[in-house]
């Protein structure tokens, strides 16, 4: 005897069949737009904090943001997006403790070195990495022509960047000619950093046989200019210009702290570098 068919069971559906094209395709945009976010957040917050100045002044600020977009929303797809999204929360993080704790003005402690003005053989106004400074290269500039007018000094000294910035000189002639001022201007060859501005002064220095400078450049970076000066035996005078950007000396403001942040670490690293290679004087 032969058992009954099943019935009522419901009878098999065809396999409805996958649309995968629409749905990849918006979870892929989708994907980039949180990339292109994260990324973006990430360029503000390293813009904020001035991070560019760590490598060096002239680090270009304005394309920080967009490069950070478009590199973040490209990695996001990929196995690095875990890195992508740790390191803008750490940048946020960051952001947070710079802008809401003393952490700035500690580092700021000790870098501004201000000696009492003496009468020199020259007014040194030093101008590496000045392109990113804006005004501060300015008041640089403006300060040492001041001591000049003073009658500190005979003799105005300068020194270029190199050949993708305005020339120097000329900006230092122009404002002498405009105050009447006669004293000698000298220019020292174009110069990267603060060890190669101190040996091409330190070599006129010698040759003309001046026994004392007095050193103009941002207060930041008026102790490391002056021991890189003192290491190769030239007698310093610090007399450091304002500090255009941030008010130096309070640090009060959020803001402040912000702007501060990253020419402050540059200077701290720029000690610890220099130390270790021998160019500072004890």
């Amino acid at each position: 005897m032969t058992s009954p068919s099943v019935s009522g069971s419901a009878p098999a559906s065809p396999v409805a069949p996958i649309v995968r094209g629409p749905a990849v395709a918006g979870s892929r945009w989708g994907s980039l737009a949180i990339g292109a976010v994260v990324g973006a957040v990430a360029g503000f917050v390293m813009r904020d904090l001035d991070l560019p100045a760590l490598v060096s002044y002239g680090g270009e600020r304005e394309p920080l943001v967009p490069l950070m977009t478009v590199a973040a929303a490209l990695l996001w797809n990929t196995r690095l997006r875990q890195w992508v999204a740790a390191g803008a929360g750490v940048l946020v993080v960051l952001w947070c403790v710079v802008a809401f704790t003393p952490l700035s003005s500690w580092l700021a402690d000790g870098l501004r070195r201000q000696d009492p003005v003496e009468s020199a053989d020259a007014v040194l106004v030093l101008a590496a990495g000045r392109r990113a400074d804006g005004s501060g290269a300015l008041t640089r500039l403006l300060h040492g022509v001041e001591l000049l007018a003073e009658g500190r000094a005979p003799r105005l000294v300068v020194t270029d960047a190199g050949p993708t910035d305005p020339a120097y000189a000329e900006e230092a002639r122009s404002l002498m000619a405009r105050l009447g001022l006669k004293q000698e201007l000298q220019v020292l060859p174009p110069a990267k950093n603060t060890r190669q501005e101190a040996l091409a002064l330190a070599d006129v220095y010698r040759k003309q046989g001046w026994k004392r400078v007095l050193v103009v450049t941002s207060p930041a970076h008026s102790r490391r200019a002056a021991a890189a000066l003192e290491h190769e035996g030239v007698d310093v005078v610090s007399s450091p210009s304002r500090e255009m950007r941030f008010n130096f000396q309070a640090l009060e403001s959020w803001s402040d702290r912000l702007r501060a942040f990253g020419t402050l670490i540059h200077e701290r690293l720029g000690l610890w570098v220099y130390d270790r290679r021998g160019w500072l004087a004890s």
